[in-house]
């Protein structure tokens, strides 16, 4: 077992009443695993992907509960031992690249960010570390994408950017918050099948955040659906796809194109 989250509790207090958003979840990840955390806006998945990586505020909310990752409390642990991780050993990949990547630094400078931080390595080997990951990451000419800035990357290749950013420390762990939604459906294939090697690969485990069923049907072999801030149902992937006990779980399930029930894990190659 690699990470354990136990009676999460989170609330906001920036308002007159608390406002509880994360409601005694509890869940395991486990070496190499890609599980799938699931639910519409507001079901409280994302904010459970930002406390297991450190990036919620301490200061305007109350969280209770424990995050073990490899034994260590990360939810109360010091800043200092939580920034040795971050990053390092717990990767993330956010939404919309745009907002997370820094539009005046060129893309090299900032996949190597995380090994300025965290190693000692000279110039000349994290940029020989920087190609190689944009290598991996499949962009074609990783030389010319190192000197570009975001803008003159397409939303696949800012994604991948992503990707190699989140990688370039080997992390045990990669959190994924809807990593696709802002793409086309190919291109969305595309970046599942990425995530999936580079899983197999590393050994590597990946939660995995969605409101697209499809999506992680596709990719994971374990699904927690989300609802109003708790867990309402978690199991084999196909189990629950095949025999969902609650009704917003069927809800779900319900919602997916009938074109895309049925789609297996077969992924579009290529470069975007």
């Amino acid at each position: 077992m690699l990470l354990e989250v136990k009676n999460l509790n989170i609330e906001f207090h920036d308002h007159i009443l608390p406002e509880s958003v994360v409601d005694d979840v509890s869940f395991l990840i486990h070496e190499g695993e890609i599980l799938g955390l699931v639910g519409e806006s507001g079901s409280g998945k994302s904010m459970t992907a930002l406390a297991i990586a450190g990036l919620l505020s301490r200061h305007d909310m109350k969280k209770t509960g424990e995050i073990l990752f490899e034994g260590k409390e990360l939810l109360t642990c010091p800043r200092g031992e939580l920034r040795a991780i971050q990053g390092n050993e717990i990767g993330m990949i956010f939404q919309e690249p745009m907002t997370s990547l820094n539009p005046v630094k060129k893309i090299g400078w900032q996949v190597g960010e995380s090994l300025r931080i965290h190693t000692e390595l000279s110039k000349e080997e994290i940029k020989t570390r920087v190609l190689a990951m944009l290598k991996e990451v499949e962009l074609e000419d990783p030389e010319l994408v190192y000197e570009q800035y975001p803008h003159e990357l397409s939303g696949g290749m800012r994604q991948r950017v992503m990707i190699a950013s989140a990688m370039i420390c080997r992390p045990k762990i990669l959190i994924a918050d809807e990593p696709t939604t802002a793409l086309d459906v190919t291109i969305q294939a595309q970046i599942l099948a990425l995530i999936k090697r580079l899983s197999d690969k590393e050994g590597m485990a990946v939660l995995f955040i969605s409101h697209d069923l499809s999506l992680v049907r596709m990719l994971c072999g374990r699904v927690i659906v989300m609802q109003q801030g708790r867990i309402i149902e978690e199991g084999e992937t196909q189990q629950v796809f095949d025999h969902p006990e609650k009704e917003y779980t069927k809800l779900l399930i319900s919602s997916i194109p009938v074109c895309e029930r049925g789609r297996g894990l077969r992924f579009a190659g290529g470069n975007a």
